[in-house]
């Protein structure tokens, strides 16, 4: 069966979302100071995944951009990644997006544990959710999550919005430094 693996980018203090800080290391652009070892570890990662889910409002935004990266940076080695995210089939869950014109690309409108449990249910590889703060957090709070990859960058913002909306513990699968400062830490979610 499919797995649901969340990966989302944080702070150090444990923030996904602060507007006023630019808090990133890894802003998924053409010129981003991440080390060669993490480009395989995400590359290594999207390998394995054939399924995108999103949210309505982050879609559009998300779609355009890895299509636009797919075609500038798509013969370096390093964006490999970026054909596999084309190529995958995008999930959209919304209830109040229209309609969404993007290839490989459909809506659900059903209850997201629904959706989730059909998208798992499929044949193929994994798949692979990288937010928005909400989204995320539902995603989390309907136990549906299998992995956690918390990519933690070396910034502390002291307020913002975080994944997180009660206590739980999670179970540590592995934590990995990258010289560019960033630590992938992959958890197995747990119950709240």
């Amino acid at each position: 069966m499919k797995r649901l693996i969340l990966q989302m980018q944080m702070t150090v203090d444990g923030f996904v979302s602060n507007e006023e800080h630019d808090w990133t290391l890894w802003d998924w652009g053409p010129h981003c100071p991440w080390d060669d070892t993490l480009k395989r570890r995400f590359n290594d990662t999207m390998a394995g995944i054939d399924t995108v889910l999103l949210s309505g409002p982050m879609a559009g935004a998300y779609i355009q951009h890895w299509t636009r990266m797919a075609e500038q940076r798509g013969d370096d080695p390093d964006y490999a990644f970026t054909h596999r995210i084309v190529a995958a089939h995008k999930r959209v869950v919304s209830r109040s997006l229209p309609s969404i014109d993007f290839p490989r690309t459909s809506i659900g409108r059903g209850p997201l544990v629904d959706e989730v449990a059909e998208l798992k249910g499929q044949l193929g590889g994994d798949i692979i959710c990288f937010g928005g703060v909400s989204f995320a957090a539902a995603l989390l709070e309907a136990g549906v999550i299998e992995e956690l990859q918390l990519y933690v960058n070396p910034s502390v913002v002291g307020a913002g919005r975080s994944i997180f909306r009660h206590a739980r513990r999670l179970e540590l699968i592995d934590a990995t430094a990258y010289d560019c400062g960033i630590v992938v830490q992959r958890y197995y979610p747990g119950a709240v």
